[in-house]
């Protein structure tokens, strides 16, 4: 379900997530992928794949 948010609302987008507890648990990147609950962010090279069920929050940047 999530999968299916991303790509149609936020796919290319710059998004910041929320994990839980204090504010130091986040990533930020462009938004790149989106499948079998991985989110894939991009960030100045770099790649981070966020497990989905783990997300609490995401916002555009």
């Amino acid at each position: 379900m999530m999968d299916k948010f991303v790509s149609e609302h936020l796919w290319n987008k710059e998004v910041e997530v929320y994990f839980g507890g204090d504010g130091n648990q986040r990533l930020r990147g462009r938004v790149v992928g989106s499948a079998d609950g991985v989110l894939v962010l991009e960030n100045e090279g770099r790649r981070d794949y966020v497990n989905i069920e783990k997300v609490i929050a995401a916002w555009e940047v």
